[in-house]
């Protein structure tokens, strides 16, 4: 067992995250799960060096379920250093909560996913009147004069719900609508609370 496990390991989940949850191949729940289930397992070790291994497995299992406010902030980074990975470690085991404030954006998407976005906003017809790419564009960027009227509010719930579970907007996307007034009830045209 290497020294630095506890790194390799920040490490893997970092790398895993990249590739599985920021390329939208796996929901997050199943990314906790196969990473816990592939790193479990531990032969050929003395009894301490496995109850070391099981305790650094079991430590990043209780990270990536419970403190996903970290996750976001370092496993979104184009790159994950040395550095990243104690002052993570830290924040974890302190109970810190990241100090950072909350972006002010839902996402940023290139114009051909506005394209794509919108054109399943038309045919849910998710908004009324449609949507503009333009419009799409704004809602995501948190900068819209207006906010869209919802034509089903459950529905456009459940669609930013599925983003979330993508992990292609922020875990606290209800309030960033609330705040910035992106969204507007169905029934009385009024803007849309995080509940």
């Amino acid at each position: 067992m290497p020294e630095n496990e506890l790194w390799q390991l920040y490490r893997a989940a970092y790398e895993q995250y990249q590739s599985e949850i920021q390329n939208g191949e796996k929901s997050y729940s199943r990314y906790v799960n196969d990473f816990f289930s592939y790193h479990l397992p531990c032969m050929y070790m003395d009894e301490e060096a496995i109850r070391l291994h099981i305790m650094r497995v079991f430590a990043m299992k209780e990270l990536l379920e419970d403190r996903t406010d970290l996750v976001e902030a370092f496993f979104t980074k184009t790159l994950f250093t040395e550095e990243d990975f104690v002052m993570m470690d830290d924040l974890f085991n302190k109970g810190m909560k990241i100090v950072e404030p909350e972006p002010v954006f839902l996402a940023h998407f290139n114009d051909n996913q506005i394209g794509l976005i919108r054109e399943f906003a038309k045919s849910a017809t998710l908004f009324q009147p449609e949507a503009s790419k333009e419009d799409i564009k704004n809602l995501f960027e948190c900068k819209l004069s207006n906010p869209l009227q919802a034509t089903v509010n459950r529905n456009v719930a459940l669609f930013f719900g599925k983003l979330r579970d993508k992990g292609l907007i922020p875990h606290a996307w209800q309030m960033i609508i609330e705040e910035n007034k992106l969204v507007s009830s169905s029934s009385n045209n009024q803007p849309l609370r995080a509940s």
